[in-house]
């Protein structure tokens, strides 16, 4: 897969992953920006900004390992990063959908509830700090996500330090747009329509998914069907 191909996959599932945050309405992005009378964009932002560090920091370290397995069998490693990254995206896309429950739901609500990550998005909600809505993005991209650990895989099976970085830059730049417009959405959206988006989004999601296992098989694309 070249270089623009991985960057845009990766920013695929962000942008179409992220959707399913138009239906957390506990989400902590909802708990910043719902606690104010109005949204506090600046915050919002460094809010976001904190989240993409985090995952371009985590990029970092798969790179690193990424390297130093591609020594080591580097070909059957790859191929099973990028399998467990597409059947993950799989799984993802089938619970955005509504087919299969979402296995970490309850495991990043304890670790939200033990961290009382809630609590403290509604008291920096009141205060108006940009280094407080920064330090909880970058707390926010530590929750337990099946979409951020395929994106980790993908980056890691790049075996490059820079380019596993690159690659989670663009997926944290892809969950951008509904992050951010998550609590508005959350106001205006009807269920109904926000049900349709989640199970477009998932299909989405679960079509990449099967071609990343199907490619990570080394197996030409026309060679399908």
């Amino acid at each position: 897969m070249t270089t623009g191909a991985s960057l845009l996959l990766l920013l695929s599932m962000g942008f179409f992953g992220s959707i399913h945050c138009l239906g957390m309405c506990g989400g902590l992005v909802s708990a910043l920006s719902l606690s104010r009378p109005r949204t506090w964009w600046r915050g919002l932002i460094a809010y976001q900004f904190g989240r993409v560090m985090t995952y371009v920091l985590l990029g970092l370290l798969v790179g690193m390992a990424g390297a130093g397995l591609s020594g080591f069998g580097g070909h059957v490693v790859q191929q099973g990063l990028a399998w467990f990254a597409g059947m993950a995206m799989a799984v993802f896309g089938l619970n955005l959908a509504g087919v299969l429950p979402d296995i970490l739901a309850r495991p990043t609500a304890r670790v939200s509830q033990k961290l009382g990550l809630s609590r403290l998005a509604y008291h920096l909600a009141q205060q108006a700090r940009l280094s407080g809505w920064f330090s909880m993005g970058l707390a926010n991209g530590l929750l337990p996500c099946g979409l951020v650990y395929a994106a980790l895989a993908l980056a890691m099976k790049s075996g490059d330090i820079t380019m596993s970085a690159l690659m989670m830059v663009c997926f944290g730049l892809g969950t951008v747009p509904a992050m951010v417009l998550a609590p508005a959405a959350l106001q205006r959206i009807a269920p109904a329509l926000r049900g349709w988006l989640l199970r477009a989004a998932g299909i989405l999601l679960l079509l990449i998914g099967l071609l990343t296992i199907w490619r990570g098989s080394g197996m030409p694309l026309h060679h399908m069907g």
